[in-house]
């Protein structure tokens, strides 16, 4: 592709994904205060915003007012579930859940998904008392027994909850448990589920993440006019998809060496491809393998949000460690492509 043809692939992607990441400086200070239908829907409408939600899934792109709905038809008696404001999150919810009647008590998450929001403290106890407060759910004698997604305990102090009169009942990690669980007579904490990290969760955030590398380094290519080669998207999208795909075959414990690993696979690819042709063809490309160590251990430090092994503290003296590297690197790689 010529320089304009990828700036024009480059400018609607760049408009669709600064309006999305706007929606997080506009924060919606409403909350819903009375029981009313969940505003999601499993129809085309609903399935297209999951759809934008998961593509860009670093971008908080769509939420729900926080407050208290309900599925199916309102009973004041159902279960009351609580979780973020992330639409995907609902919709998730609303398609596994159907008719069935459930209460919900929506908190503000800042548009961020139940796991992510604990761990950065959003989905905590402070902030589901307030909402329960504020929508008059703490106004009987009776505690208020409340079912919380599994995932929200990195961030969520129990004994918090019990002492404003809320009675925590631990549920499923997975939406498409819920109804299973819904369906008991009574509802015990959910202690035995585990955590999984198979093909097809590696699968969901390998796509987004790919997406969100394609738009970093083709803004590089048009902002640089062409100057630099445009093999550097292609190597920059094929890293970030493949990585989570075989996170968990490449050697190495931390997500950097692992990244390491496989720049060292895609290094040997690129040298034997150019070999075919030249030493000269070999010479002139050498830049790319700074290039590509680069940017593997960027997309393995960019992972450890998306993997449910990371380590917080753990994972940011990791990115002290590698920063300088992937910054060395990527001089290296610029100097040998101005030289070569």
């Amino acid at each position: 592709m010529t320089w304009l043809q990828m700036l024009l692939i480059f400018l609607p992607l760049a408009v669709i994904w600064n309006l999305l990441r706007r929606r997080k400086f506009v924060p919606d200070k409403t909350l819903q205060t009375e029981f009313v239908a969940l505003p999601v829907s499993v129809d085309v409408i609903g399935y297209a915003k999951a759809l934008t939600a998961w593509l860009f899934l670093f971008t908080r792109t769509f939420t729900i007012t926080p407050g208290v709905y309900y599925m199916g038809t309102y009973d004041p008696e159902a279960p009351l579930l609580v979780t973020g404001n992330y639409f995907l999150t609902l919709f998730s919810l609303r398609r596994r859940l159907g008719n069935r009647n459930v209460r919900i008590l929506v908190i503000d998450t800042e548009g961020i998904n139940v796991w992510c929001s604990s761990g950065k403290g959003k989905f905590s106890a402070v902030e589901i008392i307030e909402k329960a407060r504020a929508c008059h759910l703490l106004a009987g004698e009776e505690s208020l027994r409340l079912i919380l997604p599994k995932f929200s305990m990195a961030g969520v102090k129990l004994n918090e909850l019990r002492s404003a009169g809320i009675k925590p009942v631990i549920g499923p990690l997975y939406a498409k448990d819920l109804p299973t669980y819904l369906e008991g007579t009574v509802l015990r904490h959910r202690t035995e589920d585990k955590v999984r990290f198979n093909l097809e969760q590696r699968f969901f955030t390998a796509v987004p993440t790919a997406i969100q590398f394609f738009y970093n380094f083709l803004g590089i290519y048009v902002v640089t006019l062409g100057w630099l080669d445009q093999i550097i998207v292609m190597i920059a999208v094929g890293l970030a998809f493949f990585y989570p795909l075989l996170f968990p075959y490449l050697p190495g414990k931390l997500f950097a060496t692992k990244g390491i690993s496989l720049g060292i696979i895609m290094v040997v690819l690129f040298a034997g491809y150019y070999s075919l042709f030249s030493p000269t063809a070999l010479i002139a490309n050498c830049y790319l393998a700074p290039f590509i160590f680069a940017t593997a251990i960027l997309v393995g430090l960019g992972y450890t949000g998306n993997s449910p092994i990371s380590n917080y503290s753990r994972v940011r003296e990791e990115i002290a460690a590698f920063l300088p590297v992937i910054v060395i690197a990527y001089i290296l790689a610029l100097v040998l492509y101005v030289v070569f």
